[in-house]
């Protein structure tokens, strides 16, 4: 198709449009063809990737006679598009084309008619040829010729002729997809791509009542938000907050990302939700209102005479829309031209609410219509687009709001729950002797979050009749009755694909499989009995031919570990509002392997039919068939959202698993020609069949029915072992002490009596020292940096990067070295100190022995002791030239003036005389002295280790009063609240340390039988990096000294140990949560990620004797790597709940350290961690 042309000078102004008069004032156009033979279609349906822009041009092309290249296909753009709803139901080519096909034949015939009198032939001696009329004496004339410069205007009529099937060359032809091309050449297609001239970035902040759109605490939670939060975020242009919606508005994308997760908002606590552990006691619980839609026969007096009574029970679970990519909108409001890019499914729909939000009309909003992500039903497309509106008001300026991984999934409105209870049983002759369906199912339309978070509209639950869309099965059951049981949703909940189809053709497919077992007739011949619709039969009967049906009037034992099966479903899928009209009729056969140890399930092929009617692109009608396929099949194997406390907790896709490319069943789809019948929606109905496909075909291979997806691994286990399994129990502890954790609890053993009389010494000792004040050293005026070589300046520069000066002294977003970040301590907070050359407030007015003394001996210039958070311990050791170098380096650098904050440290650690005393018990001041017994390299890399390297100084325990213990030199130490593990012997790592490793872990932040740095390691070895390779060798070759040897081949044992701990089935939580979250960086045998591929079976953090680092890599992720070849890891914190991780954590250290006993304490680890104050 062609591209909308610029209108030229050259133009004729004439045109031909076909309208339908709304009112007075108000008309839609739906054909517009220009004297210069453009051809323009509008179509009030957008496309979400069903090609409907690409049938919808075949059907105008085809009434009208031209070339499929010539027609331009307008869709959501509610300034020109006709209003014609949402787009959803699969009501595009059956329902709303009909206007649109109708519209192109009469211009056609208006045309024809004009030209029969322009050539003075009779319109049956006229033929069309890509809009070009000709004569039987080969005269001529064009559409554009016959417009002219006239502007000529039709009313649609309804009775317009269309011309015949048979007549047809361009519908049901296939054609390939005309959206294509732009998005794979990257031109503006989506959303997320619109730029404005003077455009803003905007975030929200939602609410904590995640995923709840109904209570009086709705749009009445927030209580204060704090402004001054986000103060030191550059760019802010604004904080806006109405009711609950708050949301943030900046010059660059990342600084409103920034201040959205800084933003302190407080809010009231929520009130107790309804608790969706269980969906079926929460859905009998839900308050409902029965609606009868058939009552057939004397249903009651059949069941109480069945031969065999069969009550059955079905759920289905709470899914999500699970779009790849979080909804985005943008919207530019000016004074009576208001402007919304979004990706929404109901343009003119969505006008409306954004009008009612803004108290404007609607005739000063236009919502231009552009591809996002895929849904098939009712994200936060809407949401953020009403979300970018408020903010571009606020501001004045065109404003882009994205919303985040966690938004989405927590609050896009679900496909919900749905509990379907069946009543019946067979007759003696095993016929179905009747059918009582009941069906809850608590959805609406799910209001625009804006209006309610804003207070315009009230967050009261309504009730909308969704749940009968083809509740009545397609059978003919002498005795019937199905109820409704209409009902307010629960959590937020709106339409996904297949609305309440799905799971009551679930219900219909599965009981009538079970019946054809109990009468031991082949499900599909029993089916056959009850269908009465020809087109179906004939449906039936292609696909089980097709598929290689084999009757089978009882089910065969299946023996083995793998065990396979087959089964049948049929649907015809009713739509809309009831009692509805069918959309395309569809049937699978699904073919299943099910592992009976791991509960994993396969689904190996499907054979899908449809029956669609007329076909108008043959190619589009088989994608979406396979589409389809794709997503019913995850929705029937894996999908469910996860609730805590009646919150959605499931918001990111470790927790929301959907199914990969390798687990994609195998497609065969037949489609049965109709070219003789009307065509028919085709967006869901191949959906519908699939769950009760699968879980008949389940039964094939193991002889137990399941009636509530997903069929997960754990459900399977369940089904087929009861809850009889033993469930893993944890090892028994280690004999080896763990490394003290005093350091980050000083007090834990309060039972004990030491910390008491050590610091009752101490201040004894501190005392005495404090009668005895430190002598001040006088100050003096900055040095020049010019005094020093510049060979000077760069060693000291290499001595402060070995030292880590800048990491501790440099608070987050300050200058370098200009102090004041905080450091928490078991007894306090210390601030780190200003040690830029200024004078005032820094170290500009130190003389070197001033800056000598405070390295050696812990004193200020002012004679004040220094708290041993500053490891002078280590620094004392270094030569007098390094010193001399790090002197001048320092004061070569800028002066910033900036005090820190005052400590807060609590009695009597507060008291600095007292560390005189400290220094008496724990430190000596002493040169480094080399070991003759070692090499040249080892005693290079001691020195550089244990000065001002300072390793021990995090990796060895430290007793009660916060020293290191010298009898556990580098035996693992914790700090900032991360694990230094031991680099010795007693490393709990699986492979031992070498001299390589080191080295490698120590250039790069990365060690492949190891781990990539993290935490408070990764900076160091990003200083690390301006250290000569032969002084990393160093410290490598003396650190190896203090490991033991491998007694295997490192690359042997680690290819033996992630063969022992590959990942094979997902039969947990946990398991779930990694493969979802996890497994695509992690997992062996993968393409390295962002530059690196960390093997967690090899990972030291998973043998450690303590959960701490691995829960805080995955609560606080790697912002910032050692290095930028190694990429960075993600944050959970905001997307996996402390219930997650705990089952994320227990399942890795199974998986993947199974020789270690189980961690004790990971729920309160993870607490801890954490908090805020961490």
């Amino acid at each position: 198709m062609a591209s909308p042309a610029s209108n030229g000078a050259e133009r004729q102004s004439g045109s031909l449009v076909v309208v339908r008069t709304v009112d007075e004032i108000t008309s839609e156009t739906f054909v517009r063809i220009t004297a210069d033979g453009s051809v323009t279609a509008y179509n009030g349906h957008v496309d979400l990737g069903t090609g409907i822009r690409t049938a919808l041009g075949q059907i105008v092309a085809e009434e009208l006679d031209v070339s499929f290249a010539r027609v331009v296909i307008v869709l959501g753009d509610t300034a020109v598009v006709p209003n014609q709803g949402a787009t959803i139901a699969s009501e595009t080519i059956q329902i709303t084309a009909v206007p649109l096909r109708k519209a192109a034949a009469q211009a056609r015939h208006f045309l024809i008619a004009r030209a029969a009198e322009r050539l003075e032939l009779p319109e049956a001696d006229l033929k069309i040829e890509d809009g070009l009329v000709r004569g039987h004496d080969n005269r001529s004339v064009s559409y554009g010729e016959l417009i002219g410069g006239e502007t000529i205007r039709l009313e649609l009529a309804d009775d317009v002729a269309v011309k015949p099937v048979g007549d047809y060359a361009i519908v049901g032809q296939s054609m390939p997809r005309v959206d294509l091309p732009a998005k794979a050449t990257g031109e503006l297609t989506f959303v997320h791509d619109v730029r404005l001239p003077g455009m803003l970035h905007g975030r929200v902040v939602r609410p904590p009542y995640a995923g709840v759109d109904a209570g009086p605490f709705v749009g009445t939670s927030l209580l204060a938000v704090d402004e001054s939060s986000v103060r030191d975020v550059p760019g802010i242009i604004a904080v806006v907050h109405i009711g609950d919606f708050v949301g943030i508005v900046a010059e660059r994308e990342e600084n409103a990302i920034r201040a959205a997760e800084q933003l302190k908002v407080s809010w009231k606590p929520t009130p107790t939700l309804t608790d969706l552990a269980d969906v079926e006691t929460a859905l009998r619980a839900n308050p409902s209102t029965p609606r009868t839609l058939i009552d057939k026969g004397d249903v009651n007096a059949a069941i109480s005479g069945a031969a065999k009574p069969m009550q059955r029970t079905y759920v289905w679970p709470y899914q999500m829309h699970a779009s790849i990519g979080p909804s985005c909108a943008v919207a530019d409001f000016q004074s009576g031209d208001i402007r919304v890019w979004s990706g929404t499914q109901n343009p003119h729909l969505l006008r409306g609410d954004l009008a009612l939000l803004i108290e404007r009309p609607e005739s000063e909003i236009e919502v231009i219509r552009l591809e996002a992500a895929g849904c098939y039903g009712r994200n936060c497309a809407d949401d953020v687009t009403a979300d970018a509106l408020l903010l571009s008001r606020a501001v004045g300026r065109p404003v882009r709001v994205q919303l985040t991984r966690e938004q989405e999934h927590a609050w896009e409105p679900k496909g919900t729950a749905q509990l379907i209870d069946v009543n019946g049983g067979l007759n003696a002759d095993g016929g179905v002797a009747a059918y009582d369906l009941a069906t809850r199912y608590p959805s609406n339309a799910a209001p625009t979050l804006a209006l309610l978070l804003t207070g315009r509209v009230s967050p009261d639950p309504a009730v909308l009749q969704m749940g009968d869309r083809t509740a009545i099965p397609p059978y003919d059951y002498d005795h019937m009755r199905v109820v409704a049981h209409d009902m307010a949703p629960i959590v937020r909940a709106s339409w996904l694909r297949g609305v309440s189809a799905l799971p009551n053709t679930f219900a219909h497919e599965s009981y009538i499989d079970e019946a054809a077992t109990e009468a031991g007739v082949d499900p599909i011949e029993y089916r056959l009995r009850y269908l009465k619709d020809q087109r179906a039969v004939d449906l039936v009967n292609a696909v089980a031919e097709r598929a290689g049906w084999t009757p089978r009037p009882v089910r065969e034992e299946k023996d083995g570990e793998v065990v396979h099966g087959r089964g049948f479903a049929y649907a015809l899928y009713v739509h809309s509002k009831f009692p509805g009209y069918g959309a395309a009729w569809s049937a699978w056969v699904a073919d299943v392997a099910v592992n009976k140890t791991t509960g994993d399930v396969s689904v190996t092929r499907v054979v899908a039919g449809q029956d669609s009617g007329l076909m108008i692109n043959p190619d589009g009608v088989r994608h979406q068939i396979h589409g389809n396929v794709i997503q019913s099949t995850s929705r029937a194997l894996m999908e469910e959202v996860s609730f805590e406390r009646g919150a959605v907790a499931a918001r990111e896709w470790g927790a929301y698993p959907i199914i990969p490319f390798p687990d994609v069943p195998k497609i065969d789809v037949l489609m049965l020609p109709r070219p003789d019948q009307p065509p028919l929606g085709v967006g869901e109905s191949a959906s519908v069949p699939s769950a009760a496909a699968i879980a008949n075909a389940i039964f094939d291979a193991t002889g137990v029915r399941f009636r509530e997806p997903p069929f997960t691994p754990e459900r399977i286990l369940r089904g087929l072992h009861g809850d009889a399994r033993p469930a893993p129990q944890a090892l028994p502890a280690p004999a080896a002490p763990q490394p003290s954790r005093i350091w980050q609890n000083p007090f834990a053993r309060r039972a004990g009596i030491f910390a008491t009389i050590a610091a009752v010494c101490t201040a004894a000792i501190g005392v005495g020292a404090a009668l005895l004040p430190g002598r001040a050293i006088a100050p003096i005026a900055r040095p020049d940096a010019s005094v020093y070589s510049a060979a000077t300046i760069a060693r000291g520069a290499q001595l402060a990067a070995l030292g880590n000066c800048a990491e501790c002294h440099t608070t987050i977003g300050g200058a370098p070295n200009a102090g004041g970040r905080a450091l928490a301590t078991p007894f306090g907070t210390i601030y780190a100190t200003n040690i830029t050359p200024d004078v005032e407030t820094g170290i500009g007015a130190w003389s070197y022995p001033a800056f000598e003394r405070a390295m050696r001996d812990g004193q200020h210039r002012d004679g004040r002791q220094l708290y041993p958070a500053f490891p002078y311990t280590h620094f004392s050791k270094t030569s007098e030239a390094d010193l001399q170098a790090l002197y001048a380096y320092l004061m070569a650098q800028p002066a910033v003036r900036a005090t820190p904050p005052a400590n807060t440290l609590a009695f009597p650690f507060n008291i600095r005389p007292l560390l005189a005393g400290w220094n008496a018990l724990f430190h000596q001041t002493k040169d480094f002295k080399p070991d003759p017994a070692q090499s040249a390299q080892w005693n290079r890399g001691a020195y550089l280790v244990e000065s001002l390297g300072h390793c021990s100084a995090c990796h060895s325990p430290r007793n009660a009063l916060g020293a290191e213990q010298r009898d556990a030199y580098l035996a693992g130490g914790f700090a900032e609240g991360w694990e230094a593990p031991p680099l010795t012997s007693l490393s709990q790592a699986p492979i031992p340390w070498s001299e390589d490793e080191l080295y490698a872990y120590l250039r790069t932040g990365q060690s492949r039988y190891h781990g990539v740095a993290a935490g408070p390691m990764a900076p160091v070895v990003r200083d690390l990096t301006a250290l000569p390779d032969q002084d990393i060798r160093a410290m490598a070759v003396y650190l190896n000294s203090f490991n033991n040897a491998a007694t295997e081949a490192p690359e042997a044992l680690a290819a033996r140990l992630e063969s022992a701990t590959q990942v094979t089935t997902a039969a947990s939580t946990g398991a779930r949560l990694y493969q979802g979250a996890c497994a695509v960086c992690h997992e062996v045998g993968g393409l390295p990620l962002f530059g690196s591929r960390p093997s967690l079976a090899l990972n030291s953090n998973l043998h450690s004797a303590s959960p701490d680092n691995l829960v805080q890599v995955i609560l606080h992720g790697i912002a910032e790597p050692a290095s930028s070849d190694l990429g960075y890891m993600p944050a959970f914190r905001n997307s996996m709940s402390d219930a997650q991780i705990e089952e994320l954590v227990t399942f890795l250290r199974r998986q993947f350290a199974p020789d270690k006993p189980a961690w004790t304490g990971v729920h309160e680890t993870i607490a801890r961690v954490r908090s805020p104050a961490h």
